[in-house]
């Protein structure tokens, strides 16, 4: 399957994302200045959410909110909290709520297979494929934009956690032009 093209320039990030990481991931630790950095790259979190922002402009947000929030930390391991931030944040919206519970109720093998469609919905480019490698262990490929190291593996490794994975994990295998290859596991009880 073809992946959409989708240029980079047209390519958007869904409120869903802005508000589970902003409003409820960092929640009460967004400063004035953080909100004032924010602001002057067009996040403006004093006026009703956009229903998209584009992903350029969320890149620079999440850099951003890196620099304020995990001050000092090396710079993957400040995205690999700010990752599990978002998953928590994600799950204290009305869709994530819901989503989390379905999570457990499907277990890892069946989470990672939704991640395909949980991924798309996110935002208007991301296309995902997965190939399973043996119980437990699953290759991604997914097409990624983002400067930030860890935060996808993070991110997986959240929602993994979230559907009742034991030892779950998430790495980079290698990228291929415009996409990335994850190996993504857990432990088989």
């Amino acid at each position: 399957m073809k992946p959409r093209e989708v240029r980079l320039e047209d390519r958007r990030v869904f409120v869903q994302v802005v508000e589970g990481l902003l409003r409820h991931g960092v929640g009460e630790r967004v400063t004035p200045r953080l909100r004032e950095r924010l602001r002057q790259v067009g996040l403006d979190l004093d006026r009703p959410l956009l229903p998209a922002y584009p992903v350029t402009q969320w890149g620079h947000c999440l850099q951003i909110i890196l620099e304020e929030v995990y001050p000092g930390l090396p710079r993957e391991e400040g995205f690999r909290q700010l990752a599990a931030h978002h998953v928590e944040g994600f799950g204290r919206t009305l869709v994530g709520r819901a989503m989390m519970r379905l999570l457990r109720l499907l277990g890892p093998k069946r989470t990672v297979q939704q991640m395909v469609h949980a991924l798309r919905t996110s935002d208007n480019y991301t296309e995902v494929r997965l190939e399973e490698l043996g119980p437990g262990h699953w290759e991604m490929w997914m097409n990624s934009v983002l400067d930030a190291p860890g935060y996808a593996e993070a991110l997986f490794v959240s929602f993994l956690r979230a559907s009742g994975a034991a030892e779950p994990h998430a790495a980079i295998v290698r990228r291929e032009g415009e996409g990335t290859v994850y190996l993504l596991g857990w432990s088989e009880r």
